[in-house]
């Protein structure tokens, strides 16, 4: 047996250092440019779900939302998004997509002007597609703010948003309401995004978006995973190493800004072994609102004032 497929002690490793080695499976794949094959569910199996959750509540009469979410980074969100969007073009639908300005972190996403820019996966990178920027950042009031590019139900049917975290400039509740607006119009709304952020805490609206997708008509979840690029365990985080001009790289501090674009890389860890970002104190990393019983999210406060908001308002 060669030595890529020796197992390591990964269990003794310094959960805080770069000079690790990468799992052998982890590894095997990343030589063969295979990481997606270590993704679940694979893009056909989660096609179906997709397309089946679509057909089922357009049949019913709703509007569907479909969320595409993660733990980590390095999950094919983006992919599995511009598949089900090429799929709804081919059946002849409209579909416009939008990125976030803090999104647009390469020179290659960047268009002719502010307002273009281009959605671009690993997976892919020559296959740019071109995408409306969302230059306040901010998920409120986004149907007015398409209606004012002539987006609307009539012209468009359906809105792919991605990275809809990086939507940084409104609340959690702005964030759901604004969703919500789209969704009543007629939109079919289709969002991916990354649950934590790199210091193991919900990023932004994420888990509100989450908690609301368990209780809101039509919002439907598919949550993509990977594993550990140091270990065997399913990946919970995101790790932010930061490359310095005079070449020194170094795992993200827990102090730095979430929001960091040209200036970092990032790779799927377990945050159990293998840390996200440095930090002296202990941190617990909370758990997705989907993964909740009922009575959780009963005890949960912030929890029941964002349904408590919603719920009393539809």
């Amino acid at each position: 047996m060669s030595d890529l497929l020796l197992e390591r002690p990964w269990e003794h490793h310094d959960p805080y250092s770069l000079d690790v080695p990468k799992y052998p499976l982890y590894l095997v794949h990343e030589q063969a440019n295979a990481l997606d094959k270590l993704v679940t569910p694979s893009p056909p199996e989660l096609q179906l779900q997709m397309m089946h959750a679509y057909n089922e509540l357009k049949s019913q009469g709703i509007a569907p939302l479909l969320f595409i979410h993660a733990e980590s980074m390095q999950t094919e969100k983006t992919k599995n998004m511009k598949f089900f969007a090429w799929r709804m073009q081919q059946e002849g639908l409209q579909t416009v997509f939008i990125i976030p300005q803090n999104g647009i972190g390469d020179e290659n996403q960047k268009g002719e002007n502010p307002d273009i820019g281009f959605v671009v996966s690993r997976a892919f990178p020559e296959k740019k597609t071109q995408a409306l920027v969302l230059t306040s950042n901010s998920l409120h009031k986004i149907k007015d703010q398409l209606a004012q590019k002539g987006i609307t139900p009539a012209t468009v049917d359906i809105l792919c948003i991605d990275e809809v975290q990086l939507c940084t400039n409104q609340t959690p509740l702005e964030a759901i309401a604004g969703l919500l607006e789209l969704q009543q119009a007629g939109f079919t709304v289709v969002i991916n995004g990354i649950d934590y952020d790199f210091k193991a805490d919900p990023f932004t609206h994420m888990h509100h978006l989450l908690l609301m997708s368990r209780f809101s008509p039509g919002w439907r979840t598919f949550q993509l995973a990977t594993m550990c690029r140091h270990c065997p365990n399913p990946a919970h985080g995101s790790r932010r190493v930061i490359t310095f001009p005079d070449g020194r790289k170094q795992i993200a501090d827990v102090t730095s800004p979430i929001v960091m674009p040209g200036l970092s890389d990032y790779y799927a860890v377990c945050d159990t072994f293998h840390k996200t970002c440095t930090r002296a104190e202990e941190h617990r990393r909370l758990p997705l609102p989907t993964t909740l019983t009922l009575e959780q999210i009963q005890q949960t406060a912030w929890m029941q004032e964002t349904l408590a908001h919603f719920i009393t308002r539809t």
